[in-house]
């Protein structure tokens, strides 16, 4: 079957409906002699039609919303995350940073240096004629990056676990 196309959908729609004139209403009819498509099509909105008709919708009562909110501050919010464990996750995190910055600053990261040489990935020859360019990366370089990602990672911890709890509270004991 062939897709039929909206404006079409719309006109088999009015017919259903009883929307068109006499005139409109001829042409579909008879359209709808000759062409196959147009049949299957009205059937099938046919069909939707009688769903949609069957369907009673469902209404909430009428005291929906006032349930809702009556019972809003009923459950009181609870902490996802305990703030001795925030605080020790934090801690764990400060010492991984102070090893790593105590081996940057010794120099045992110096000497490691990694290549990444793409040359040695296999690509098609059809795509790629010229030589590929290789990356040298130093082991301090990289120790450095991951520093200062563990920082980053701790400062949204501390705001996480323990400024924001704190402030909450604070904000509480205004009220």
């Amino acid at each position: 079957m062939k897709k039929v196309s909206q404006s079409i959908d719309d006109t088999l729609l009015d017919y259903l409906d009883g929307n068109l004139n006499a005139a409109d209403k001829s042409k579909v009819e008879q359209s709808l002699r000759n062409n196959k498509d147009w049949q299957n099509r009205l059937e099938e909105l046919r069909m939707v039609s009688i769903v949609m008709n069957e369907t009673k919708l469902s209404q909430p009562s009428k005291n929906f919303t006032q349930l809702v909110m009556g019972k809003l501050d009923q459950y009181p919010a609870q902490h996802h995350f305990p703030i001795w464990k925030g605080i020790f996750l934090l801690m764990v995190i400060l010492l991984a940073v102070g090893i790593a910055t105590v081996l940057v600053s010794s120099g045992a990261f110096d000497n490691t240096t990694t290549s990444i040489d793409l040359n040695q990935v296999y690509l098609s020859k059809k795509f790629i004629n010229e030589p590929l360019p290789a990356f040298h990366f130093s082991g301090k370089l990289i120790v450095n990056i991951i520093i200062i990602l563990n920082l980053g990672l701790a400062w949204i911890l501390l705001d996480r676990t323990i400024l924001k709890p704190f402030f909450q509270r604070r904000m509480q004991g205004q009220h």
